[in-house]
Protein backbone atom coordinates (compact mmCIF):
# COMPACT_ATOMS: atom_id res chain seq x y z
CA UNK A 1 0.00 0.00 0.00
CA UNK A 2 1.29 3.24 -0.87
CA UNK A 3 1.31 5.72 2.45
CA UNK A 4 1.85 8.69 0.73
CA UNK A 5 -1.14 10.34 -1.93
CA UNK A 6 -2.11 13.24 -3.60
CA UNK A 7 -5.75 15.08 -3.91
CA UNK A 8 -5.89 17.33 -7.03
CA UNK A 9 -8.88 20.22 -6.88
CA UNK A 10 -10.46 20.88 -9.77
CA UNK A 11 -13.58 23.56 -10.33
CA UNK A 12 -15.02 23.79 -13.81
CA UNK A 13 -14.12 21.94 -16.71
CA UNK A 14 -14.55 24.18 -20.05
CA UNK A 15 -15.14 23.44 -23.95
CA UNK A 16 -11.57 23.92 -24.91
CA UNK A 17 -11.66 27.15 -27.63
CA UNK A 18 -13.85 28.63 -24.27
CA UNK A 19 -10.99 27.84 -21.85
CA UNK A 20 -8.13 28.97 -24.17
CA UNK A 21 -9.41 32.41 -24.19
CA UNK A 22 -11.78 33.33 -21.96
CA UNK A 23 -11.95 30.23 -19.57
CA UNK A 24 -12.66 31.25 -15.34
CA UNK A 25 -9.39 31.64 -13.37
CA UNK A 26 -10.14 27.83 -11.75
CA UNK A 27 -11.38 26.22 -14.99
CA UNK A 28 -9.30 23.40 -16.87
CA UNK A 29 -9.33 22.77 -20.54
CA UNK A 30 -11.51 19.30 -21.68
CA UNK A 31 -8.39 18.48 -23.25
CA UNK A 32 -5.99 19.16 -20.60
CA UNK A 33 -8.37 16.93 -18.17
CA UNK A 34 -8.38 14.10 -20.40
CA UNK A 35 -4.22 14.51 -20.98
CA UNK A 36 -3.77 14.77 -17.12
CA UNK A 37 -6.08 11.45 -16.25
CA UNK A 38 -4.40 9.75 -19.50
CA UNK A 39 -0.73 10.31 -17.73
CA UNK A 40 -2.65 9.59 -13.83
CA UNK A 41 -3.61 6.11 -15.88
CA UNK A 42 0.08 5.73 -17.89
CA UNK A 43 2.43 6.27 -14.75
CA UNK A 44 0.49 3.18 -13.27
CA UNK A 45 -1.69 5.07 -10.19
CA UNK A 46 -5.39 4.54 -9.96
CA UNK A 47 -7.66 7.72 -10.72
CA UNK A 48 -10.13 7.59 -7.65
CA UNK A 49 -12.41 9.24 -5.19
CA UNK A 50 -11.20 10.66 -2.03
CA UNK A 51 -13.40 7.90 -0.13
CA UNK A 52 -12.09 5.33 -2.02
CA UNK A 53 -8.91 6.20 -2.12
CA UNK A 54 -8.83 6.26 1.82
CA UNK A 55 -9.87 2.41 0.93
CA UNK A 56 -7.19 1.93 -1.47
CA UNK A 57 -5.41 -1.23 -0.80
CA UNK A 58 -3.93 -1.44 -4.26
CA UNK A 59 -1.05 0.37 -6.67
CA UNK A 60 -0.46 4.55 -6.13
CA UNK A 61 -3.47 6.41 -5.95
CA UNK A 62 -4.42 9.93 -6.81
CA UNK A 63 -7.38 11.35 -5.50
CA UNK A 64 -9.81 13.56 -8.12
CA UNK A 65 -12.45 16.01 -6.48
CA UNK A 66 -14.36 18.66 -7.50
CA UNK A 67 -16.19 21.54 -5.89
CA UNK A 68 -19.49 23.45 -6.70
CA UNK A 69 -20.79 21.06 -9.38
CA UNK A 70 -20.92 23.40 -12.35
CA UNK A 71 -22.54 21.92 -15.56
CA UNK A 72 -18.81 20.98 -16.81
CA UNK A 73 -18.54 18.40 -14.37
CA UNK A 74 -21.14 16.59 -16.09
CA UNK A 75 -20.87 17.16 -19.40
CA UNK A 76 -17.09 16.97 -19.38
CA UNK A 77 -15.35 15.94 -16.57
CA UNK A 78 -17.79 12.73 -15.73
CA UNK A 79 -17.60 11.99 -19.01
CA UNK A 80 -13.56 11.73 -19.52
CA UNK A 81 -13.26 9.85 -16.44
CA UNK A 82 -15.88 6.77 -16.99
CA UNK A 83 -14.59 6.46 -20.08
CA UNK A 84 -11.18 5.88 -18.48
CA UNK A 85 -12.84 3.22 -15.66
CA UNK A 86 -11.89 6.07 -13.15
CA UNK A 87 -14.06 7.74 -10.12
CA UNK A 88 -14.00 11.11 -8.26
CA UNK A 89 -15.55 13.10 -5.76
CA UNK A 90 -18.35 15.63 -6.60
CA UNK A 91 -18.46 18.24 -3.74
CA UNK A 92 -21.68 19.90 -4.27
CA UNK A 93 -23.45 23.10 -2.59
CA UNK A 94 -26.71 22.22 -2.48
CA UNK A 95 -29.14 24.93 -2.95
CA UNK A 96 -27.35 25.53 -6.42
CA UNK A 97 -28.32 21.85 -7.94
CA UNK A 98 -30.43 22.23 -10.53
CA UNK A 99 -30.13 25.80 -11.02
CA UNK A 100 -28.80 27.45 -14.82
CA UNK A 101 -25.24 26.21 -15.05
CA UNK A 102 -25.16 23.89 -12.48
CA UNK A 103 -26.09 20.30 -12.19
CA UNK A 104 -29.26 18.34 -11.28
CA UNK A 105 -30.38 16.13 -9.33
CA UNK A 106 -31.02 13.81 -12.31
CA UNK A 107 -27.84 13.99 -13.19
CA UNK A 108 -26.05 13.68 -9.96
CA UNK A 109 -27.77 10.02 -9.86
CA UNK A 110 -26.79 8.89 -12.66
CA UNK A 111 -23.15 10.06 -11.62
CA UNK A 112 -23.46 8.10 -8.50
CA UNK A 113 -24.91 4.79 -10.16
CA UNK A 114 -21.51 5.13 -12.57
CA UNK A 115 -18.99 5.22 -9.20
CA UNK A 116 -18.75 8.81 -8.42
CA UNK A 117 -18.78 9.60 -4.77
CA UNK A 118 -21.30 12.92 -4.49
CA UNK A 119 -20.37 14.91 -1.38
CA UNK A 120 -21.15 17.89 0.36
CA UNK A 121 -20.21 21.66 -0.46
CA UNK A 122 -22.31 23.45 2.24
CA UNK A 123 -26.13 24.24 1.71
CA UNK A 124 -24.86 27.83 0.44
CA UNK A 125 -21.37 28.13 -0.28
CA UNK A 126 -20.80 30.98 2.50
CA UNK A 127 -17.39 31.74 4.05
CA UNK A 128 -18.22 29.53 7.61
CA UNK A 129 -15.70 31.68 9.27
CA UNK A 130 -18.19 34.66 9.66
CA UNK A 131 -21.24 32.77 10.60
CA UNK A 132 -22.40 31.71 14.00
CA UNK A 133 -21.60 28.63 15.20
CA UNK A 134 -25.61 27.64 14.64
CA UNK A 135 -25.88 29.04 11.38
CA UNK A 136 -22.19 26.90 10.28
CA UNK A 137 -24.07 23.79 11.98
CA UNK A 138 -27.56 24.01 10.05
CA UNK A 139 -25.07 24.43 7.09
CA UNK A 140 -23.72 21.14 7.27
CA UNK A 141 -26.29 19.36 8.52
CA UNK A 142 -28.53 20.92 5.59
CA UNK A 143 -26.80 20.28 3.42
CA UNK A 144 -26.08 16.20 4.30
CA UNK A 145 -29.69 15.81 4.71
CA UNK A 146 -30.84 16.87 1.89
CA UNK A 147 -27.79 14.85 -0.14
CA UNK A 148 -29.02 11.82 1.83
CA UNK A 149 -32.72 12.27 0.88
CA UNK A 150 -32.23 12.71 -2.51
CA UNK A 151 -29.37 10.10 -3.17
CA UNK A 152 -30.12 7.43 -0.64
CA UNK A 153 -26.65 7.63 0.96
CA UNK A 154 -24.76 8.65 4.16
CA UNK A 155 -23.18 11.93 3.27
CA UNK A 156 -19.64 10.84 4.97
CA UNK A 157 -17.38 14.05 3.66
CA UNK A 158 -17.10 17.49 2.79
CA UNK A 159 -15.36 20.50 1.10
CA UNK A 160 -14.71 24.07 2.72
CA UNK A 161 -15.67 26.80 0.73
CA UNK A 162 -13.14 29.00 -0.27
CA UNK A 163 -11.02 27.03 1.76
CA UNK A 164 -12.84 28.66 4.55
CA UNK A 165 -12.54 27.17 8.05
CA UNK A 166 -15.07 28.29 11.07
CA UNK A 167 -12.78 29.87 13.63
CA UNK A 168 -11.17 26.57 16.15
CA UNK A 169 -13.83 26.72 18.77
CA UNK A 170 -16.60 25.84 16.71
CA UNK A 171 -14.45 22.95 14.42
CA UNK A 172 -16.35 20.58 15.96
CA UNK A 173 -19.57 20.91 14.21
CA UNK A 174 -18.10 18.80 11.59
CA UNK A 175 -18.50 15.77 13.92
CA UNK A 176 -21.44 16.74 15.23
CA UNK A 177 -23.22 17.01 11.44
CA UNK A 178 -21.60 13.72 10.86
CA UNK A 179 -18.92 14.18 8.88
CA UNK A 180 -15.53 11.94 8.90
CA UNK A 181 -13.40 13.78 6.39
CA UNK A 182 -12.92 17.62 5.60
CA UNK A 183 -11.41 18.46 2.33
CA UNK A 184 -9.33 21.87 2.24
CA UNK A 185 -7.59 23.99 0.14
CA UNK A 186 -4.15 23.41 1.46
CA UNK A 187 -1.90 22.24 -0.75
CA UNK A 188 0.60 19.22 -0.14
CA UNK A 189 0.04 15.35 0.28
CA UNK A 190 -1.61 12.84 2.65
CA UNK A 191 -1.11 9.86 4.32
CA UNK A 192 -3.20 6.91 5.43
CA UNK A 193 -4.37 7.76 8.86
CA UNK A 194 -3.80 5.33 11.19
CA UNK A 195 -6.89 3.77 13.69
CA UNK A 196 -6.36 5.64 16.49
CA UNK A 197 -6.52 9.64 14.33
CA UNK A 198 -9.26 11.52 15.26
CA UNK A 199 -12.09 12.31 12.92
CA UNK A 200 -13.00 14.28 11.02
CA UNK A 201 -9.84 13.68 9.11
CA UNK A 202 -8.73 16.95 7.35
CA UNK A 203 -7.14 16.50 3.59
CA UNK A 204 -5.21 18.69 1.48
CA UNK A 205 -5.85 19.45 -1.99
CA UNK A 206 -4.14 20.36 -4.78
CA UNK A 207 -5.95 23.19 -6.80
CA UNK A 208 -5.77 22.90 -10.89
CA UNK A 209 -6.17 25.03 -13.39
CA UNK A 210 -5.46 26.36 -17.01
CA UNK A 211 -3.05 23.59 -18.83
CA UNK A 212 0.23 23.16 -16.98
CA UNK A 213 2.75 20.86 -19.12
CA UNK A 214 3.23 17.22 -18.40
CA UNK A 215 6.33 18.02 -16.02
CA UNK A 216 4.54 20.33 -13.91
CA UNK A 217 1.91 17.96 -13.73
CA UNK A 218 4.52 15.19 -12.79
CA UNK A 219 5.16 17.38 -9.96
CA UNK A 220 2.15 17.54 -8.17
CA UNK A 221 1.83 14.16 -8.61
CA UNK A 222 4.71 13.32 -6.74
CA UNK A 223 4.34 15.72 -4.15
CA UNK A 224 7.25 17.67 -4.93
CA UNK A 225 8.94 19.13 -2.10
CA UNK A 226 10.07 22.57 -3.72
CA UNK A 227 6.66 23.15 -5.29
CA UNK A 228 4.96 22.46 -2.18
CA UNK A 229 6.95 25.28 -0.21
CA UNK A 230 6.87 27.43 -2.66
CA UNK A 231 2.60 27.23 -2.71
CA UNK A 232 2.40 27.24 0.95
CA UNK A 233 4.55 30.01 1.34
CA UNK A 234 1.79 31.90 -1.12
CA UNK A 235 -0.60 30.27 1.12
CA UNK A 236 0.82 31.46 3.96
CA UNK A 237 0.77 35.16 2.51
CA UNK A 238 -2.34 35.17 0.84
CA UNK A 239 -3.62 33.88 4.18
CA UNK A 240 -2.25 36.54 6.16
CA UNK A 241 -4.06 38.96 3.87
CA UNK A 242 -7.50 36.95 4.57
CA UNK A 243 -7.11 37.15 7.84
CA UNK A 244 -6.25 40.87 7.77
CA UNK A 245 -9.32 41.81 5.29
CA UNK A 246 -12.49 39.25 6.68
CA UNK A 247 -12.94 36.15 3.83
CA UNK A 248 -15.52 38.34 2.52
CA UNK A 249 -13.22 41.34 1.67
CA UNK A 250 -10.44 39.65 0.59
CA UNK A 251 -12.73 37.15 -1.93
CA UNK A 252 -13.98 40.45 -3.11
CA UNK A 253 -10.58 42.33 -3.14
CA UNK A 254 -9.11 38.80 -5.17
CA UNK A 255 -11.85 39.20 -7.56
CA UNK A 256 -11.28 43.07 -8.83
CA UNK A 257 -7.02 42.02 -8.50
CA UNK A 258 -7.81 38.85 -11.04
CA UNK A 259 -10.26 41.05 -13.51
CA UNK A 260 -8.07 43.82 -13.28
CA UNK A 261 -4.64 41.70 -14.33
CA UNK A 262 -6.57 39.46 -16.58
CA UNK A 263 -5.69 35.85 -14.37
CA UNK A 264 -9.00 34.82 -15.03
CA UNK A 265 -8.54 33.66 -17.73
CA UNK A 266 -5.06 32.79 -17.89
CA UNK A 267 -3.96 29.48 -18.78
CA UNK A 268 -0.58 28.93 -16.73
CA UNK A 269 -0.80 27.40 -13.69
CA UNK A 270 -0.76 28.97 -10.52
Amino acid sequence: MSERWVCLLYHDVTGNATAAGSGDYFSVPADAFASQLDWIRDTGHAGCSLEEGLRYGGRPRVVISFDDGNTGQYERAFQALAARGMSATFFVTTDWVGRPGYVTWEQLREMKAAGMSIQSHTRSHPFLSELDRSVVLDELRGSKETLDQALCQATESIALPGGDLPPPAARQVFREAGYAIVATSLWGVNHIPGPAVPLPLYVRRCTMRGAPGEAEFGRVLAGDRWLAIKRRAREAALGALRSSLGASRYAAWRRRFLDATGSRAEGSPA
